[in-house]
C-alpha cells in the first residue's frame, strides 16, 4: 500500500523547531509539547505568522491571547498534523538530510519499506 504525507511551510515551520530531548537512554520528542516553545497557541500563532488576526483586548486573559475560531482551527489542524504524523515525519528527515531537506509537497512510500520519495 502507497502511503502520503503532504507538508506545507506551516508543517516545515513546526518540525524545525521540534524540541528533542533525552535521557540515558533515549532521545524523543513529547507529544503534548514537542516544540522550542512556550507551548500556548499564542506561541504557535506568532511563529506561523497569525499573531495579526489575534482578538484585539484578549492578549492579557488568563487563557492567552484569543483567536477567531477558523484561525485557532487552522493553527491547531498544522500542530495536530505534525504531531499525528511524527513518526513518518521522523523518517522523511533523516531520509531527505542527505539531498537538501524537506521542501513543501507530498512525499510517498511503500508502507511497508518506508523508502520515501517526493512526488
Amino acid at each position: 500500500m502507497i502511503k502520503r504525507l503532504t507538508l506545507t511551510n506551516e508543517h516545515i515551520t513546526l518540525i524545525g523547531l521540534l524540541n528533542f530531548k533525552e535521557d540515558d537512554e533515549m532521545f524523543y520528542v513529547e507529544k503534548y509539547d514537542p516544540y522550542m516553545l512556550g507551548g500556548r497557541l499564542e506561541d504557535l500563532a506568532l511563529i506561523l505568522g497569525y499573531m495579526n488576526t489575534a482578538i484585539p483586548g484578549t492578549e492579557e486573559d488568563a487563557e492567552g491571547t484569543a483567536f477567531p475560531d477558523d484561525v485557532e482551527k487552522h493553527i491547531l489542524d498544522v500542530h495536530h498534523y505534525v504531531v499525528d504524523n511524527m513518526h513518518d515525519i521522523e523518517t522523511l528527515i533523516h531520509q531527505f538530510a542527505f539531498s537538501g531537506g524537506l521542501t513543501a509537497g507530498t512525499y510517498k512510500c511503500i508502507d511497508t519499506e518506508e523508502i520515501w520519495e517526493k512526488e
